[in-house]
């Protein structure tokens, strides 16, 4: 949260709305293992690069677009996004 705090996010904007990282990588285990590594994603690469297959598709699309181009086409963090997360909690 303090991260959060130090680049001025707030939790009265939806736009603004806190970001945490995805750094957990086991969904299966009962008990998570701190000390594993394997229990982490590697974080040396951006999420989108993470699955290789996920990766060449948006290559491809980068390379057939026009300008101006992007690999991600959409924010970590839209007012729809918060919004369906509030709900569902």
């Amino acid at each position: 949260m303090y991260l959060n705090s130090a680049a001025y996010r707030t939790f009265s904007d939806f736009t603004q709305y806190p970001v945490f990282p995805w750094v957990i990588k086991d969904y299966t285990s009962d008990i998570l293992d701190l000390n594993d590594s394997n229990t982490f994603r590697d974080l040396t690469k951006p999420i989108g690069a993470i699955n290789p297959a996920r990766l060449n598709s948006l290559k491809a699309r980068f390379k057939e677009m026009p300008e101006p181009k992007f690999l991600y086409g959409t924010h970590y963090s839209t007012p729809g996004y918060v919004i369906g997360f509030l709900l569902r909690s």
